[in-house]
């Protein structure tokens, strides 16, 4: 009958909505689905000097305790955690004149990062630090594990390169077994601005990055190990640490404990130490990773 073709006609047409609702449904299900499981994370950032700056998540954090750094009779700042001692250690040139090494030896710094040379700062000549050979010499004699590093003032990786080509002869013969480490930095006049005479005013991070790399590349080619000197600002402001992760950073900060994000090798935490055997202030350096028994 014509009223039972309509009721069925409208069973199917309910049929056929149902269908299409059920469809749109699933459709809409696994778009919001597929869009929650796509959507990125939001991006960390850490911040210094209000600023934000992005956390590069292929670089290796800072995982030492902040309480367990003390200060031991003498002033010096130790670290020990879950059984293992930081090394104290000395960086030295010949600011510090002469050094009885023996005395250092016997006050308990367990190494010496000694300055091999540097780069003139508007000519970029290499020079050999006048202590070196004396200094390397005594450490040694004294049974104290010496490591080195180089002043660089280059302005391009082939002057970088050349530096480290440099510090390799000057320690050849010598038992290194703490870093070789690249040390730069800009200039500054007394007023805290850049210093516009020096040949590396014009230098930014993406240079910088590179002169490292090639001085390190060079070290580590060489079979020793390689590492970088760099203060705070300069970690975060200029450089590009996710070019550097194969070196060791030695990093400067000067307080109680270091407050720096990510991961470093050696913290050097004053320049105005005092250790016997020396008559001027030193700067103190501990490590934590021991390079002498890798």
């Amino acid at each position: 009958s014509i009223q039972r073709q309509r009721q069925l006609s409208i069973l199917f047409v309910c049929h056929d909505l149902a269908l299409v609702c059920s469809l749109l449904a699933l459709i809409i299900s696994c778009t919001v689905l597929f869009l929650v499981l796509s959507e990125e994370p939001e991006p960390e950032y850490l911040t210094y000097r209000d600023q934000q700056l992005l956390v590069l998540e292929d670089v290796d954090k800072n995982n030492y305790d902040p309480n367990a750094f003390t200060a031991d009779s003498q002033g010096w700042i130790q670290y020990e955690k879950d059984g293992r001692r930081a090394a104290v250690g000395i960086d030295v040139s010949v600011y510090q004149g002469e050094i009885d090494w023996q005395a250092v030896a016997g006050s308990g710094i367990d190494f010496a990062m000694i300055r091999v040379g540097y780069r003139g700062y508007k000519r970029g000549q290499l020079v050999l630090d006048e202590n070196f050979q004396t200094n390397i010499a005594g450490a040694t004699e004294a049974g104290i594990p010496v490591g080195v590093y180089f002043y660089s003032k280059a302005v391009t990786d082939a002057e970088a390169d050349e530096e480290a080509a440099f510090v390799l002869e000057q320690i050849r013969g010598y038992n290194v077994d703490y870093p070789i480490a690249f040390f730069w930095e800009y200039d500054y006049g007394d007023n805290g601005s850049l210093d516009q005479a020096s040949r590396t005013i014009q230098c930014n991070g993406e240079q910088i990055t590179g002169f490292i790399d090639a001085f390190c590349q060079k070290v580590k080619d060489a079979g020793f190990e390689a590492s970088y000197y760099a203060s705070k600002s300069m970690a975060y402001e200029t450089l590009d640490l996710s070019r550097l992760t194969q070196y060791d950073l030695w990093y400067a900060e000067y307080r109680a404990a270091p407050s720096f994000y990510y991961q470093f090798g050696m913290w050097q935490y004053t320049r105005e130490g005092t250790v016997p055997g020396i008559s001027q202030q030193v700067p103190i350096t501990l490590s934590f990773k021991n390079y002498a028994n890798n």
